[in-house]
């Protein structure tokens, strides 16, 4: 018995399902490419955790917390104090994933109008040590802040380190935001996200 095919209609629905294994294929590779190179701070699956350092390991009394807001955004808030020689507040988390080679990185967040220290580790530093920007923000307003490696400078205890290694993004492995310069008070700045722009 012979079986007769309607071969137009079969090329169509072979090119079709084609055409949509191929969208499916490229937006796979899209979705990769940005998992890897944009992060949100609140999502677990981007940060194996978070942590609080503040002024009271010098002695200090400032206070600082972290906790998820009604729009789901990361806020970290607390107060400065100057009392027993402090004056700072910072956290930091701790990347899940390898960062591909990078020329910038950019953050999103919605800060007080106070100045923030974006804080930058790699294996390479020694402890304590991290390369560090500052960056203002603009009170009660969502901005976007972009970095080069020229940027950043490494910092320890607030001192400039002297012929530190070279800073590879693709090398970092933690980030971190303090807010110290003096800037007593309460504050608050909410953590959006970090994006790290292709190498060309």
């Amino acid at each position: 018995m012979m079986l007769a095919f309607n071969t137009d209609k079969l090329c169509k629905h072979t090119l079709t399902n084609s055409a949509i294994v191929a969208v499916i294929l490229m937006n796979s590779a899209n979705a990769t490419s940005e998992d890897t190179m944009l992060f949100h701070f609140a999502d677990k699956n981007h940060f194996e955790h978070w942590q609080i350092n503040n002024d009271t390991v010098m002695g200090g009394v400032s206070q600082s917390q972290i906790k998820q807001n009604q729009q789901q955004e990361l806020l970290f808030t607390g107060n400065v104090s100057l009392d027993n020689n402090g004056g700072f507040a910072s956290t930091e988390f701790r990347f899940k994933h390898q960062i591909s080679a990078a020329s910038a990185l950019t953050i999103a967040v919605k800060g007080d109008g106070k100045v923030y220290q974006l804080r930058l580790k790699t294996p390479k530093l020694s402890y304590g040590e991290a390369y560090v920007a500052n960056f203002t923000t603009q009170a009660g307003m969502l901005t976007k802040h972009t970095f080069t490696v020229e940027d950043f400078t490494v910092s320890f205890r607030g001192r400039t380190v002297s012929n530190p290694p070279a800073l590879s993004l693709m090398d970092v492995d933690r980030v971190g935001f303090l807010v110290a310069q003096k800037q007593q008070g309460p504050f608050a700045i909410e953590l959006h996200s970090i994006a790290f722009d292709a190498q060309r």
